[in-house]
This record gives structure tokens, C-alpha cells and sequence, in this order.
């Protein structure tokens, strides 16, 4: 296995084994354990005084604002100020190809967004980030019940419904959570009544 390789999947399971939760947790510090004993490596070998080029896997306007936030956090914490100019994203467009066929037929461009940092800085960063964007995610199907909650759009109890599942009583749980800070939708009748 290459070095390069093995240091970065054994910083993510560390950032896993911090940050993750019940049987998470306990997977990641096994298989860091058996990789460490294995390649004979440990989380130490890590650089953590030499900064290079990291790629950031953010395709989606908000999974850019949620690292950017990241990043500016970090700054923060590490140099005091929130102008240093360390920890910055970065984009670069390159050809991606062409989409289309005779006049139509035209250049696409693909950006990559990249930031520049230790490896030890770019581990906690990903940790971080790979467990808000789940959260993101999660919230987010969530609310379109949220919003019916909130507005009490939703339907009477079915008692002949099957029970819910884990899953689904999770993400019940999250839009009760959720509706209480959706405005409620102003509703007024459209349609007057005659006697």
C-alpha cells in the first residue's frame, strides 16, 4: 500500500475514532490499531509542519459555504486573525471536455476547489466537515415534513400504517426539532361562503 495513501486513511479513521459516535468510534481505533501494527506506522509519522495543496470534494454551493466557515474557524483559532492569509480556498478551472455535436458543440469547464495546509490541519478540517455535511444532509430531508408540522398540513394518525422505522422515527425526531423555528405560513380563505 502506498505511504501516502495509508497516512491519509489512518488520519480520517483518527478523525473518525474522535469525532465518531457509539459503534463508529470503536471500528476506527480497532483498524487503526491493526493498520499501525501491520505497515508499522503510527498517527506521529503524520506531517504536521509541511503545508501543501489539499482537494476539497465540494461540488454544491452550500458544501463550499460549510468549509469556507471551516477554514475561516480555523484561521481564527490557529493564527488570531480572520484576515491571515493562511487557510484559504482556492479555485482553478481546467478543460473538461465538450459537450454537444457541430455548431453546437462547446467547451466545458471544470473548477476544482483546493486549499493549501498541513496535513494535520487538512484531517481535522475533512473530520469536521464530512460530519456537518451528513448532518446538513439529514436536516435537510427532514424539512419538508418540518414544514408541514409547522403548518399542520399533515394528516391524521393512521393506525393501520406499518410502525416506523428507526430511521424514519430519527428523522420524525429531527422535524419536530425543525418546526419550531419555520415561520408558520399565513393562510387565509380564498373562497367566501354563501348562504
Amino acid at each position: 500500500m502506498d505511504i501516502e495513501r495509508l497516512k491519509e486513511r489512518l488520519g480520517k479513521m483518527k478523525a473518525l475514532a474522535d469525532f465518531g459516535i457509539g459503534g463508529e468510534r470503536d471500528t476506527a481505533e480497532r483498524l487503526i490499531k491493526e493498520l499501525s501494527a501491520k505497515y508499522g506506522i503510527s498517527l506521529d509519522d503524520i506531517d504536521t509542519e509541511i503545508e501543501r495543496e489539499h482537494t476539497v470534494e465540494a461540488t454544491q454551493a452550500w458544501q463550499r459555504q460549510i468549509f469556507l466557515q471551516l477554514l475561516g474557524l480555523m484561521r481564527i483559532e490557529q493564527y488570531g486573525d480572520r484576515h491571515a492569509d493562511k487557510l484559504n480556498m482556492f479555485v482553478q478551472k481546467h478543460r473538461g471536455g465538450y459537450r454537444g455535436r457541430g455548431k453546437a458543440r462547446r467547451q466545458i469547464w471544470v473548477k476544482r476547489y483546493f486549499t493549501v495546509c498541513t496535513d494535520a490541519q487538512w484531517l481535522e478540517l475533512t473530520a469536521k466537515y464530512s460530519v456537518l455535511c451528513a448532518d446538513y444532509i439529514k436536516q435537510l430531508k427532514a424539512f419538508p415534513r418540518a414544514f408541514l408540522v409547522r403548518n399542520d398540513l399533515l394528516l391524521p394518525y393512521n393506525p393501520d400504517a406499518p410502525e416506523p422505522t428507526a430511521e424514519q422515527k430519527e428523522q420524525f425526531a429531527i422535524a419536530e426539532d425543525l418546526a419550531s423555528g419555520i415561520k408558520k405560513s399565513i393562510l387565509s380563505k380564498q373562497l367566501e361562503m354563501k348562504d
